[in-house]
């Protein structure tokens, strides 16, 4: 007869099946103080409030920007102790007219301690506990005229190509390469019409706007008047489910074991009394 103990085993393990499935399922979702709930109707929505860039205006230009998150999921109170910030830069590739093409894009999102982040300071914008990086997705660009050219990012501009004004923007694909909220991030459900998946569409606006101490752009990219241009962006994609570390698998499998030792045997007790 199976023992007492073992199908004791076997009904923790059971359980601890079930609160696993529950936990991955279970909202809101919390990574190092940042939370949001993936069963919103606007999961997952990261969007900006305050992104400065430089100003490019040729092929081997490098685009750089700074900014910081102000909701997630449409709440602006996603981390009542802490900021979330970001970095980013691109290539340009290409330029036709209006349109510009940026490929080697990254990002950095940063944790810091609320209130440390200012617009001010493009240096603020990294001083926190990396959460997050990404990386852009190579992917055609509707509506760009370049034949045969593939991006991650792509601008419209109005005005000119260092001197945008209202009504430029940008839009393009990005993955999720690693970092604590990786797990939760990376989705791969958004296709990239050549393949392959992406894990967000990223959206931007921008126009030239340096702030008023700024009477020339600096060259050195820690000064405020490095980033004549300011902004906004979203990224959109879906909430993943992270897979089980190796030791809860291990433990997830044992009770799964145990119960298919136990089934087994309540069936071989059946058939001895019938």
């Amino acid at each position: 007869m199976l023992k007492k103990k073992y199908i004791g085993t076997a009904l923790a393990c059971a359980l601890a099946l079930g609160a696993w499935s529950g936990s991955t399922l279970a909202t809101p979702i919390n990574v190092d103080g940042i939370t949001w709930n993936s069963s919103s109707d606007f999961d997952l929505t990261i969007q900006s409030i305050d992104l400065r860039e430089s100003s490019v205006s040729s092929v081997g230009n490098t685009l750089m920007g700074y900014g910081q998150i102000g909701s997630i999921n449409g709440n602006k109170s996603f981390c009542a102790s802490c900021d979330l910030t970001f970095t980013f830069q691109y290539t340009v590739s290409n330029i036709n007219g209006n349109q510009v093409v940026f490929n080697n894009g990254s990002y950095e999102f940063y944790v810091a301690p609320a209130g440390s982040f200012s617009f001010g300071n493009p240096t603020s914008a990294s001083g926190g506990t990396p959460w997050v990086t990404l990386a852009g997705h190579t992917a055609p660009g509707a509506g760009f005229s370049q034949p045969g050219q593939l991006g991650q990012l792509y601008a419209t501009i109005d005005g000119t190509t260092s001197d945008p004004t209202v009504g430029s923007g940008g839009f393009g694909l990005v993955d999720v390469m690693g970092g604590d909220a990786a797990p939760w991030l990376n989705s791969n459900t958004i296709s990239d019409g050549i393949g392959g998946w992406a894990d967000f569409n990223l959206v931007s606006s921008f126009l030239t706007k340096p702030a008023k101490s700024c009477t020339s752009v600096s060259s050195d990219p820690t000064n405020l008047c490095h980033y004549p241009i300011e902004g906004n962006g979203s990224l959109t994609g879906t909430t993943a489910v992270p897979v089980p570390e190796p030791g809860t698998a291990g433990l997830l499998g044992l009770g799964l074991a145990f119960l298919g030792l136990f089934t087994w045997w309540r069936r071989k007790e059946a058939e001895k009394l019938s």
